[in-house]
């Protein structure tokens, strides 16, 4: 099965502005330890990060968002955010979409620096946007654990 991609349009007014992109997530394994690295980095810096949870790989980073990269050295910030941006490509004709140009090459197009902040915002949403949609449902679950908890017994024959 394919990892997952989708193509991106800038929205932005500007030059950058129609650019496309595409961005595909790493695999699971990948994104876990991209997720872990996230973590540990973050902690190492001694800030409470809400909703973070040591060892929580990609679940605890898609609770802290995207403000998790404040925390961390300016360094160590740079080394995960360009991970995360290997799965960016640009597609410069979009008439030719099977031609891209690799993150590293891409960075020479985008002109703008507001397109580099909603490239990465983009890139995150991609690696953690479903655990969202699954905390929805584990919280919907629970709900309705704790409402039929407080059922009353079914009635037993006498």
């Amino acid at each position: 099965m394919a990892l997952k991609q989708i193509t991106v349009t800038c929205p932005h007014e500007g030059v950058d502005k129609g650019k496309q992109f595409v961005i595909t997530r790493m695999s699971a394994v990948e994104a876990d330890k991209w997720g872990r690295h996230c973590l540990q980095a973050a902690a190492a810096s001694g800030a409470a990060i809400p909703g973070m949870e040591p060892g929580a790989g990609l679940a605890g980073v898609a609770a802290a968002g995207i403000g998790i990269f404040a925390a961390m050295s300016p360094e160590r910030m740079d080394e995960l955010i360009d991970r995360l941006m290997q799965c960016v490509e640009m597609v410069p004709d979009p008439a030719n979409r099977a031609m891209t140009l690799n993150w590293q090459l891409a960075q020479g197009q985008i002109e703008e620096i507001p397109t580099v902040g909603w490239l990465q915002t983009e890139a995150f949403k991609l690696h953690v946007d479903f655990f969202k949609g699954v905390g929805q449902l584990f919280s919907l679950i629970t709900l309705m654990l704790g409402t039929e908890s407080n059922a009353p017994a079914p009635a037993s024959e006498t």
